[in-house]
């Protein structure tokens, strides 16, 4: 078993919980040490588990992320009015490939998902992902991914698609069981006008940073139909980092735990990855309020994905550009989604997609919500 070959986490982190006020973290969770081993799983709902592989982010050579002061930060919070209980498995090891670690990583995953239980991964490069993506390729599940990337990831070296870029990995992987990708807080300016073209053609999803940081509300429906969220550190404005590999425009500290806590509400994200984090004090700390924010968010779910009964929803038809669109508001959190069906194919299972209210105040005027039209094209191409 993968589990076997997990890193316990450090005495100098363990040291920590006898200084520690009772309340926090550290003296909370469950934890991977080297006298006690690993846990129970019994009643977990949430793993947390540190990837320490840098080689495709330009390291030197087997060179290992430095996870005890972002450990230490997560240790020292205290811990909220939650029910969720929390398991520490230590660290991913370095393998003697980087593929090593990634299959490392995939098996972990894996077991998580049989067991129900929320993974986040903290550290190492956007290769994480491909890990992550590979449990639900495996199962032959389809998946929606969400990233928050100031870029696409598609190319590199002036190419459209490139042979190292995790995303396009992801688009030639076979079988692919990805059906939706969602970027969140792309640059323009950083984008190549090729990508967002392919964006547009595979009716992928992206918001550009300005369309975002008005109001992050915009997001929760985008979280809602995600299984797997990619969290890129890199998306956050260097001054709020003190440095590193992250940009000038970016979201704010604030923003990017609120994206968090957004993540963790979402009924149906069964994977986060929070990566390429720089080796600042800062970082850390966003690093572990990031993941404090999921933690929370997660003892807020609704538990309405997939709808087990429609019962306490309400039912709204409304007609729009020769279309008949229904949406469902919940009468519990009130929130909306909206049925898709595949044109011309009435044989096709109907499915519901998220969405907000301001959708379906646009069908009203008549205006066909851009999400529905998107999930319309992906159904038939």
């Amino acid at each position: 078993m993968a589990i076997e070959f997990l890193i316990p986490v450090s005495e100098e982190v363990l040291s920590l919980r006898t200084t520690s006020e009772p309340q926090t973290l550290g003296n909370k969770i469950k934890i991977h040490t080297e006298t006690g081993g690993i846990p129970s799983f019994k009643n977990k709902r949430i793993a947390i588990v540190g990837v320490q592989e840098t080689r495709s982010i330009g390291q030197p050579h087997q060179r290992k992320q430095n996870l005890t002061g972002i450990r230490k930060a997560l240790y020292s919070l205290y811990i909220g009015n939650w029910s969720n209980s929390i398991i520490d498995l230590g660290n991913v090891p370095i393998g003697d490939k980087e593929s090593d670690s990634m299959k490392v990583l995939h098996d972990i995953a894996k077991e998580m998902y049989q067991r129900n239980i929320l993974l986040i991964a903290f550290g190492g490069s956007q290769e994480n992902t491909l890990g992550l993506c590979s449990v639900y390729n495996e199962l032959e599940v389809y998946y929606n991914l969400t990233s928050i990337d100031y870029k696409f990831d598609f190319g590199g070296d002036g190419n459209l698609i490139s042979p190292d870029s995790y995303m396009s990995k992801l688009i030639a992987n076979r079988p692919n069981y990805m059906s939706n990708f969602c970027n969140l807080g792309y640059q323009s300016y950083m984008v190549a006008q090729d990508e967002i073209d392919l964006m547009d053609r595979l009716y992928f999803e992206s918001f550009r940073l300005g369309a975002l940081t008005p109001d992050l509300r915009v997001v929760e429906p985008l979280m809602r139909d995600s299984d797997i969220v990619s969290m890129d550190m890199t998306s956050v404005k260097s001054n709020e980092l003190q440095g590193g590999l992250t940009q000038v425009n970016g979201f704010t500290a604030q923003q990017f735990c609120a994206l968090g806590r957004y993540v963790g509400i979402s009924d149906r994200v069964r994977f986060v990855g929070i990566q390429n984090i720089p080796d600042t004090s800062a970082a850390a700390n966003l690093t572990t309020q990031t993941m404090w924010y999921i933690i929370e968010g997660m003892h807020f779910r609704v538990n309405e994905y997939p709808f087990s009964t429609k019962e306490n929803c309400v039912k709204y038809v409304v007609s729009c550009d020769n279309q008949e669109l229904v949406f469902y508001q919940s009468s519990v959190s009130k929130r909306w989604w909206l049925e898709v069906q595949a044109e011309q194919d009435s044989n096709q299972e109907i499915r519901l997609i998220s969405c907000a209210e301001n959708d379906f105040y646009t069908a009203e005027k008549g205006v066909v919500p851009e999400r529905w039209w998107k999930a319309i094209r992906r159904s038939i191409i």
